[in-house]
């Protein structure tokens, strides 16, 4: 800004001295008039009468000086400048040649009776009716050029000072707004992150409370499985000759295997155990979710739709808890169903990885809850119909996974839960 302002003021300077430099050339011309104009009044008279005596030809130029701060002088045949008003002169200072103009210094326009500023000289030669030479010189105070442009000056430097100084005004005022804008934003991202800090902190209390409710019920559950699995077992040695019961027997201790399995390693969750990681085929755990919930479904009269082409990339991972949480989530549509309708569970490649897709058509999920759904404990499900738990476990899976699960309406209506987890 400063450089601007700077570059400004010099060009402004520059015209601005340009201009003075016209104005002395206009008044050395004005000079050089004079002088024409009082080798005119004297050449007249000395027409009239020749030998009309020198103080009667100063008398003559007297009018033309008036009040002005000039001088005329005049060098008759015989020699000698003599000055109108008596004032000495210098002859070295006309010694200019016959005719001309040019500058006076300060000390020479002093030495000619003129204020001691820069001066203006403009002199005429002529010859009189009888051939002899004489001379006219006129020099005058260039006093009103000076003030004007130290005028102009000053009234550019003043312009210049006031127009820096609001733009230093303005410039201040600038940074300070712009500093509490700053300062303003940093309180806001401050309170943001104390609020986002918060929320974290509220999400690992209740997945802390999750999971001590995971291993107490897991628990708790395990002893009666134990009793149910044992009394399979009894039931299997004295059902030997039917062997429809038998195979009924031997499902119930394959189911209650099963749920052990899944309670253990929910227990090894809980007390800060690693997740299983083995090789799986997409296919066969869409299908094994699938079988375990065919039977809710086909309670609540709902239509579940399975696609899972065989030849998708195998993937990494816990069986037991990919396949919980399918279950949990075709659980929640199908419970968000009405009789009738249809849930659709498609897996298929996506992004470099695996994208299983769970839709249901019932009324979906509306948009101020679909932030807090996956939230432990929540439930839009009526009292004594949902823990809160089954959407936040699900989550908490996928997390382990290094996947991702999200929420979007479907059309025309229902909800569709967006898996995708990576096969590599």
């Amino acid at each position: 800004m400063v450089l601007a302002l700077g570059t400004v003021l010099g060009i402004n300077l520059f015209m601005e001295s340009r201009e003075a430099g016209a104005a002395l050339e206009d008044f050395q011309r004005e000079q050089a008039g004079l002088a024409d104009a009082a080798a005119a009044v004297v050449l007249s008279r000395l027409d009239v009468k020749p030998d009309t005596p020198i103080h009667q030809l100063l008398r003559d130029l007297r009018p033309l000086e008036g009040s002005r701060p000039i001088r005329i002088f005049l060098c008759p045949p015989e020699g000698g400048w003599v000055a109108l008003q008596g004032a000495p002169a210098a002859p070295a200072i006309f010694a200019t040649g016959p005719t001309g103009t040019g500058l006076i210094s300060r000390a020479d326009a002093q030495a000619l009776g003129l204020p001691t500023r820069k001066a203006a000289l403009g002199r005429v030669s002529f010859l009189d009716s009888l051939g002899r030479p004489w001379s006219v010189a006129v020099a005058g105070s260039a006093f009103r050029e000076r003030d004007r442009a130290l005028h102009a000056t000053w009234r550019l430097s003043l312009s210049f000072l006031l127009t820096g100084g609001f733009l230093l005004l303005l410039i201040r005022w600038a940074l300070r707004l712009q500093k509490k804008e700053l300062e303003l934003a940093r309180d806001m991202e401050i309170q943001e992150m104390g609020r986002h800090k918060d929320l974290v902190l509220a999400q690992a209390s209740r997945a802390a409370t999750m999971l001590t409710l995971a291993s107490g019920v897991a628990h708790e559950i395990s002893t009666p499985l134990g009793v149910i699995s044992g009394r399979a077992a009894q039931l299997s040695l004295g059902l030997k000759e039917d062997e429809r019961a038998v195979r009924l027997v031997h499902t119930i201790q394959e189911e209650v295997e099963r749920i052990n399995r899944t309670v253990r390693r929910f227990l090894d969750l809980a007390r800060g155990g690693g997740m299983v990681s083995e090789e799986l085929e997409p296919a066969a755990l869409v299908a094994s979710a699938a079988a375990m919930v065919l039977h809710r479904f086909e309670l609540a009269g709902v239509t579940l739709n399975v696609e899972a082409p065989s030849d998708l990339p195998k993937l990494r991972g816990d069986s037991r808890l990919l396949e919980h949480l399918l279950v949990n989530v075709l659980l929640n549509a199908c419970d968000a169903s009405l009789p009738r309708s249809q849930v659709d569970l498609v897996a298929r490649n996506e992004a470099g990885g695996l994208g299983l897709v769970v839709a249901d058509q019932g009324k979906g999920i509306p948009d101020f809850l679909v932030e807090r759904v996956l939230e432990p404990f929540f439930t839009t499900k009526p009292k004594g119909k949902g823990t809160g738990l089954g959407l936040a476990i699900a989550k908490e899976i996928v997390r382990m996974h290094k996947g991702t699960l999200k929420f979007e309406k479907a059309q025309p209506h229902g909800t569709r839960v967006l898996i995708w987890l990576p096969v590599n």
